[in-house]
C-alpha cells in the first residue's frame, strides 16, 4: 500500500518507508490532483488542463502520456497503483490511500506544514488550484479538524436542491398534466445545472426540513370541463417565504402553450436561485457558478467572456460535468462573432476540442448537442448533421430557448424558412427576461430577414441592441437592413456605431470571408452590400 500525505514536503512511500515519489514536477502534479478528486479519479482532459494549460490538446495529450510512463517506472513493484484508460486516469484506493498527518499543535504552522509544500509547478491553472487548496486548510490548526477520507475536494456549498411538491383532484387529466410538467422541468433542470432533485414526499418524509439548501416547488392541479388550472408557488424549502407564484390555464391539447408554461416555470426556478443564492448559501456551487458564467456571456464584452470562462473552469473543478466544458466552447464561439478573437481568455484551447470532448463524455445532453450543432454549422461541416444535432436537442429538452434558437438556424441553412421562423419565435416566447434574450431577438431577426421580412427583422435587431448597445452582430444586420429598406440616416448610423466598436469597419468587409456574417452569406441580404 503507498501513501501520500497531504501537509509537508510531497512523499509517496510505502509501508515499510521506501520512498516511491516521482522526480518531475509535472508527475508530482498528476498524484497530488489525483489525490484530491473523488475517487482518486480525473478525466485526462482535466489534468492536461491543470499541467499543460499553455499547450494546445495533442501537446497537451503527449505529455501527459510521457508523465504516466515515468510514473510507471517510478512505481516499480507499484505500477498497477496506477490504472489508466482513453478517459481517465485513476489510483487504486486498494493501493494507495492520502492521509492528512499535520504537525504537532505545539508547532508554528508555516509554509512547510502546507498543502505539499515543496510543489511548485509554472502553470497558471495548476497555481490556482493549489493556492485554493492550501487556503482552504490554511485556516484549520489541528490535525482533528481533518478527516482521513477517501477523497477530498476544497471544500464547497451543498448543491442547490429542488423539493416538488404536488396535489391535483385526483382526475385523470390533472394527473396527467403534473406528470409531464415535471419531467419536462425536471429534465431541463438537470441538464443545464447540477440539481439535487428530489420527489414530492422528501420535504414531509424530513419533517418540513430539507436536507440540503434549495428551494420547495408547490404544483397543484384542478381540471375543470376541457382546461386544467394549475398554480405554482416557489418558496425557500427550509423557511417557506413565497419567492413566485402564477396560477395559469392549461389545455391539454395545446402543446405549444403547454410546454410554454413549463418553460416559464424552469426560468422562474434559474432566476430565483440566481437572486437568492446568498440567502440560500450556494453562491460558490458549481450550479450557481456556471449559472453566472451563462449570463455573462450573453453580455458579449470581453471581460464578461473572460469571467464567464473563469467561472466555467472552477465550476467544471468542483463538479466535472461536460456541459460546462460545451459552453466554454460556445463562449470562444461567441468571441469570435463579437470581436473576431478569442486571443484574450487565458486559456487557449479551442472550441472544437472542448464541444468534441463534451461530447465524448455525454452525447446525450440537450445542452452540449445543441452548442455542437451551433459549432458544426459555423465551422463548415455538415448542414443536415448540424440539423440532426438541433433536432435532438430540441427533443431532448423543448424548454431550453438557445437550443430552439440554433434550431431556427439550422433550419434556415437548408432553406426551411418558415420552419426556421417558426422556431424562432418558439424560442423567444421561451426566453422571457433572461439573459439571453438579446441573443434570440437576433436569431429572430436572421429568420426574419431570409424570409424578406425586414420590418420584423429591423424590429428584433433593435430590441437585441436595445437590451445590449454592445451587441455587434444585430447591428451588423441593421447597416444591412436598412440600406434594404432605403433608410440611410439609420444606416448611416448603425455603421458610426460599429465604427466605434471596430475603428476599421466599412460595409465593404461583409463580403470578406473572415469576416463574421456567415448566415448574411447565406441569404440574399448580403446582395444589398454588393449592390
Amino acid at each position: 500500500m503507498l501513501s501520500l500525505n497531504v501537509f509537508g514536503r510531497f512523499q509517496i512511500v510505502d509501508q515499510f518507508g521506501t520512498d516511491y515519489s516521482p522526480k518531475g514536477l509535472k508527475a508530482r502534479g498528476v498524484f497530488a490532483l489525483l489525490a484530491m478528486s473523488q475517487g482518486y479519479s480525473r478525466n485526462r482532459v482535466w489534468l492536461q488542463d491543470k499541467l499543460w494549460s499553455d499547450r494546445d490538446s495533442k501537446k497537451g495529450s503527449d505529455s501527459l502520456r510521457q508523465t504516466l510512463v515515468e510514473i510507471r517506472r517510478t512505481l516499480g513493484p507499484y505500477e498497477a497503483a496506477l490504472k489508466t484508460d482513453r478517459e481517465k486516469i485513476t489510483l487504486d484506493p486498494a493501493q494507495f490511500t492520502v492521509t492528512y498527518n499535520r504537525p504537532a499543535s505545539g508547532e508554528d504552522w508555516n509554509d512547510e506544514h502546507s498543502a505539499f509544500a515543496d510543489l511548485d509547478i509554472a502553470d497558471g491553472e495548476f497555481e490556482d488550484w493549489i493556492r485554493n487548496l492550501r487556503m482552504s486548510f490554511a485556516a484549520e490548526t489541528t490535525p482533528q479538524n481533518i478527516q482521513p477520507v477517501r477523497a477530498v475536494h476544497t471544500p464547497t456549498p451543498p448543491k442547490p436542491a429542488i423539493f416538488f411538491q404536488c396535489q391535483s383532484d385526483n382526475q385523470p387529466v390533472s394527473e396527467l398534466v403534473i406528470t409531464r410538467l415535471m419531467t419536462l422541468a425536471t429534465t431541463s433542470l438537470l441538464d443545464r445545472d447540477d440539481f439535487q432533485i428530489f420527489p414530492q414526499t422528501t420535504l414531509f418524509e424530513t419533517g418540513g426540513r430539507a436536507p440540503v439548501s434549495g428551494l420547495s416547488i408547490s404544483v397543484r392541479a384542478v381540471t375543470m370541463g376541457l382546461v386544467t388550472h394549475v398554480a405554482f408557488a416557489i418558496n425557500h424549502a427550509e423557511t417557506g417565504q413565497l419567492y413566485w407564484s402564477r396560477t395559469v390555464p392549461i389545455l391539454l391539447a395545446s402543446e405549444e402553450a403547454f410546454v410554454q408554461e413549463c418553460g416559464t416555470l424552469v426560468q422562474a426556478v434559474l432566476s430565483t436561485f440566481r437572486e437568492r443564492k446568498d440567502q440560500l448559501s450556494i453562491s460558490n456551487s458549481a450550479a450557481m457558478l456556471a449559472g453566472h458564467a451563462r449570463d455573462l456571456i450573453f453580455r458579449f464584452d470581453r471581460t464578461s467572456l473572460k469571467d464567464a470562462d473563469t467561472h466555467l473552469r472552477y465550476a467544471y473543478d468542483r463538479e466535472p460535468r461536460p456541459q460546462y466544458l460545451a459552453w466554454r466552447a460556445f463562449l470562444r464561439n461567441m468571441a469570435q462573432f463579437q470581436h473576431r478573437t478569442s486571443a484574450f481568455l487565458e486559456d487557449s484551447i479551442s472550441s472544437s476540442e472542448l464541444v468534441q470532448e463534451a461530447l465524448r463524455q455525454e452525447g446525450g445532453s440537450a445542452s452540449i448537442l445543441g452548442i455542437g450543432a451551433h459549432l458544426e454549422y459555423l465551422g463548415g461541416g455538415s448542414s443536415r448533421g448540424s440539423l440532426r444535432m438541433a433536432e435532438r436537442a430540441v427533443s431532448l429538452d423543448p424548454l431550453n430557448a438557445v437550443n430552439i434558437a440554433i434550431l431556427s438556424n439550422t433550419e434556415l441553412v437548408l432553406d426551411k424558412l418558415e420552419d426556421s421562423r417558426r422556431s424562432a419565435t418558439t424560442a423567444l416566447s421561451l426566453t422571457g427576461g433572461g439573459e439571453h434574450r438579446a441573443l434570440v431577438e437576433f436569431f429572430c431577426c436572421m429568420s426574419a430577414s431570409a424570409l424578406g421580412d425586414y420590418p420584423t427583422a429591423i424590429g428584433h435587431a433593435e430590441v437585441a441592441l436595445m437590451l445590449r448597445p454592445a451587441f455587434r452582430a444585430p447591428l451588423r444586420y441593421l447597416v444591412a437592413l436598412y440600406k434594404q429598406m432605403g433608410m440611410i440616416p439609420e444606416m448611416e448610423n448603425a455603421i458610426l456605431q460599429l465604427r466605434q466598436l471596430e475603428p476599421d469597419f466599412t460595409p465593404q468587409r461583409f463580403l470578406d470571408d473572415d469576416y463574421p456574417v456567415t448566415t448574411m452569406r447565406r441569404i440574399r441580404l448580403i446582395e444589398t452590400i454588393a449592390s
